[in-house]
């Protein structure tokens, strides 16, 4: 009889928990990825000034800008694949629904919006991944 009792006491706790559990856990293995092409960009800055920037003050420039969706405006030095480098200083990998048209050649001057994720100081150079190349820079 006792028994029976604190099985169904148990029961009563365990079992709800057990629901909002595996519910929490559904909704967050299944949650939506941030779609970085209408994400608004929260910084527009030239790509010399953002090298510029992290040289001087790697810890602050990280507090700002890192994880912060970018528009940066600078002069290609290097294409290669689904990699367009800004300045020799600035690696933007482009999302993967970016194709890189004919139109974008070396010394040419583009936008570039993507999200920052940090500074190589082993390559000296600025990481932005999920890049997309803006027709309107204005954005």
């Amino acid at each position: 009889m006792i028994n029976k009792k604190i099985y169904w006491s148990a029961l009563r706790f365990i079992l709800p928990l057990s629901i909002i559990g595996l519910v929490f856990v559904y909704l967050t293995y299944n949650k939506p990825h941030k779609d970085f092409i209408k994400s608004r960009s929260e910084f527009t800055i030239n790509s010399k000034d953002l090298i510029l920037f992290y040289h001087n003050d790697t810890d602050n420039a990280n507090a700002r800008y890192l994880d912060k969706i970018l528009l940066v405006t600078g002069v290609i030095t290097d294409i290669g694949g689904n990699i367009i480098i800004l300045d020799n200083g600035i690696v933007c990998t482009l999302d993967p629904s970016q194709i890189i048209n004919k139109k974008i050649n070396l010394g040419s001057e583009v936008s570039i919006k993507g999200r920052c994720i940090g500074y190589d100081d082993l390559l000296d150079e600025i990481r932005v991944d999920h890049s997309f190349i803006m027709k309107n820079p204005q954005l």
